[in-house]
């Protein structure tokens, strides 16, 4: 019995360790995601982990493909699988499939960038789903699959027009948001004061806050149960985002969202 006892404990103890290995992996995954590149050593510091079981995890990640390291400085990067595996599940999340046609044909009303962005589930990012590309000499950067925070982005910022204050507060940590550049709003005051002015516009602008020389403008998209389902964003040179354009652009993606709403109401997309 005392045997039979001892096999279950061991058992367990593997189970545990194996899910606790799995967890682990995950996480550098996600850190990966979070940064351009990391090394072994920066990595087992940041992650409280061993080198050894740090190189372990990235070797895995490497020779599954989702993870690839630089031959000249050795760091660690995201590796094709993460991206192959992001495009399986964006097709079938159903959105995107009725965003798109809207996404092609409002890039080529306004000749800049257009994407689709939702909230992620901790309610502190944008994810952008979907994005039609301007044919531009000078165009902004392809942001798709990127994440944002909320205070800088002109979809976050729509988003933060559905909420009240009390939630405001809570999504804004208490108030308190990272500077970015020179024009980052990083109080709560300043976010209210600037959700006041797009109020009353009707759509959410973004004007270099995230990196200078870049702007976006977003308006939102209401799902079947009157909830933010998303927002579809022009993206581009900031240069270009002048009032005149940005009024323009404005009624456009105004319309744009309004129908939208209608067709996820109407296909009780939720």
């Amino acid at each position: 019995m005392k045997k039979r006892g001892r096999r279950k404990t061991e058992g367990a103890d593997h189970r545990t360790s194996f899910l606790k290995s799995a967890e682990r992996t995950l996480d550098v995954l996600e850190f990966l995601s979070k940064t351009r590149s990391v090394g072994i050593t920066e990595l087992a510091g940041t992650m409280g982990i061993g080198s050894s079981t740090a190189h372990r995890i990235l070797a895995t990640l490497e020779r599954k493909g989702f993870a690839v390291q630089d031959s000249d400085s050795g760091r660690y990067m995201l590796g094709h699988m993460v991206f192959q595996l992001a495009r399986s599940v964006i097709y079938i999340i159903e959105p995107v499939k009725y965003v798109r046609p809207y996404l092609k044909e409002l890039c080529k009303k306004i000749g800049e960038n257009v994407a689709f962005g939702v909230i992620t589930p901790g309610k502190d990012r944008t994810l952008i789903l979907a994005e039609e590309i301007a044919d531009q000499a000078v165009m902004a950067r392809p942001i798709l699959f990127q994440r944002f925070p909320i205070h800088i982005c002109s979809c976050g910022k729509a988003y933060l027009l559905t909420l009240n204050d009390k939630q405001l507060k809570a999504a804004l940590s208490n108030g308190v948001v990272g500077r970015f550049t020179e024009y980052t709003p990083t109080s709560f005051a300043a976010i209210k004061t600037q959700l006041m002015k797009f109020r009353k516009a009707g759509y959410a602008l973004s004007r270099d806050e995230f990196c200078v020389g870049l702007s976006s403008m977003a308006s939102g998209i209401c799902d079947a149960e009157e909830k933010f389902a998303g927002a579809i964003i022009v993206n581009g040179p900031s240069f270009r985002f002048t009032d005149k354009n940005i009024r323009q652009w404005g009624e456009l993606l105004l319309q744009t969202t309004a129908k939208l709403s209608l067709e996820f109401k109407a296909k009780g997309v939720v």
